[in-house]
């Protein structure tokens, strides 16, 4: 197996047996998290997923719905300030 193949299996503790890599979760918009906590929520109630890791889980993609909304504040206060000094050197 090479360098590359191995990076991505994963061992499950349990069992000992490489556990199937997990799908990659689109994370890259407030609703792109706003549909994941929401899903995992679902997960949660039916029983799908322990409620701790739910929680675990949702305090994370909580963290990471922030830093998107900080990076959109971010590049408006960018466009703002760019304007602003745009309109005084004219």
């Amino acid at each position: 197996m090479s360098r590359e193949e191995n990076s991505s299996v994963t061992i499950d503790g349990t069992t000992g047996q490489p556990d199937p890599t997990p799908p990659r979760i689109k994370l890259s918009s407030i609703e792109d998290v706003r549909r994941e906590m929401a899903t995992i929520y679902r997960e949660a109630r039916a029983g799908r997923v322990d409620i701790g890791d739910a929680g675990r889980l949702a305090y994370i993609l909580a963290g990471i719905g922030k830093m998107i909304e900080i990076g959109e504040l971010e590049k408006r206060l960018e466009k703002l300030e760019t304007l602003q000094l745009t309109e005084r050197k004219i």
